[in-house]
């Protein structure tokens, strides 16, 4: 037996048209979805190019910061070489300094003993003429004796053993004032060689001085400090011995070395009071590294916020180490604060020598 199904008109259009519109719905979500995964295809490629580029500035920020650590170290290694040099030639200058002041103390003998014979040289040349003019009057009285009694013997004799004594004590005086003049060109041979090595002491003095004055004035130079300031301050807080060179005199009024060595001997020494005060400056101020070991992620200067608020000044230099890295003061100081303060953690100021003041920021603790 056979059934027929039969459909209205109205029913037909209503499933074509339910088809249709579940048609359009799937093409519809079809388009969406295929539209969407483009979409996230694209910013997973935006995401990616993005850390590229945040990994490349993070590797350039990596080499310039082991750049300026390379700088920071290569400096404090210069200023230690400077230091121990400074330390070895001030040695060496005092004790040359030693060498030439015991070598003018045996010049200033030696010119005294010069004139001494010189002046004991004019007295025998002096005592030589008299009796030579002694001599002549005896030879005159003699012959006047001769011509007015040629038999007075006795008076002869003792003319003839008067002018005997004369001429022995003439010859003793000739012989004497060649021994003057022999012992005067020693004398003045020693003269030439304690010049000679006054002169090389003078020399090398000079030159270490010239040395150490510009090794030094080359560590303040690149300080970018007030050079003046600081030594004009040093100089009234100095406690060493100062003052201009005045060459000593004699007890005739004389000098006791030449205007050129006397010259010459107050410009060293007032370039070793430079460098003594340079040395003193030097040991005052704050050129120490405040933590060994650790590593530089930010210098002084300008540098873009790191909350993107534009470019700002950065008056300082940011140190990374460990938590608990000592952090030791740069130099001698006194601690003027010590605490928390806004925007900078837990803070130590010192006050160090010339104004000049230290600023420890960020610090995990604070023993002072």
């Amino acid at each position: 037996m056979m059934r027929y199904l039969t459909v209205f008109p109205g029913t037909q259009l209503a499933v074509l048209t339910t088809v249709a519109a579940v048609l359009c719905w799937t093409a519809f979500s079809t388009s969406a979805m295929v539209s969407h995964a483009m979409d996230g295809h694209t910013a997973e490629s935006r995401l990616e190019a993005m850390e590229e580029a945040y990994e490349a500035r993070l590797a350039a920020y990596a080499t310039q910061q082991r750049a300026l650590e390379e700088q920071l170290n290569q400096a404090n290694q210069r200023r230690d070489e400077v230091t121990l040099r400074l330390s070895d030639k001030q040695a060496r200058l005092i004790e040359t300094a030693n060498d030439l002041q015991a070598a003018q103390a045996e010049l200033t003998v030696v010119r005294k003993e010069f004139e001494t014979l010189l002046d004991a040289r004019r007295a025998d040349a002096e005592h030589m003429a008299a009796l030579d003019a002694e001599l002549a009057g005896i030879r005159t009285a003699l012959t006047e004796t001769e011509t007015v009694n040629g038999n007075l013997e006795g008076t002869l004799t003792a003319l003839t053993a008067a002018m005997d004594r004369v001429v022995a004590e003439r010859d003793s005086a000739a012989e004497s004032h060649a021994e003057f003049d022999g012992e005067i060109r020693r004398l003045r041979a020693e003269i030439g060689q304690l010049e000679g090595r006054e002169e090389r002491l003078l020399s090398q003095l000079e030159g270490a001085a010239r040395t150490s004055f510009a090794g030094l004035e080359t560590l303040f130079s690149r300080s970018a400090i007030d050079f003046d300031r600081i030594l004009a301050e040093a100089q009234r807080d100095y406690g060493g011995t100062g003052g201009p060179f005045e060459p000593m005199e004699d007890h005739d009024g004389t000098s006791s070395g030449t205007l050129e060595g006397d010259a010459r001997v107050a410009a060293l020494m007032n370039d070793l009071e430079t460098v003594n005060l340079m040395r003193f400056a030097a040991e005052r101020l704050p050129f120490g590294v405040p933590v060994q070991g650790g590593r530089l992620t930010s210098g002084f200067g300008p540098r873009r916020d790191r909350k993107g608020r534009g470019r700002s000044m950065h008056n300082g230099l940011d140190i990374a180490a460990p938590r608990g890295t000592p952090v030791y003061a740069t130099a001698d100081g006194v601690v003027t604060f010590s605490g928390r303060q806004r925007g900078y953690g837990i803070v130590v100021k010192i006050r160090h020598a010339f104004g000049f003041e230290t600023f420890y920021a960020h610090n995990s603790r604070a023993r002072v």
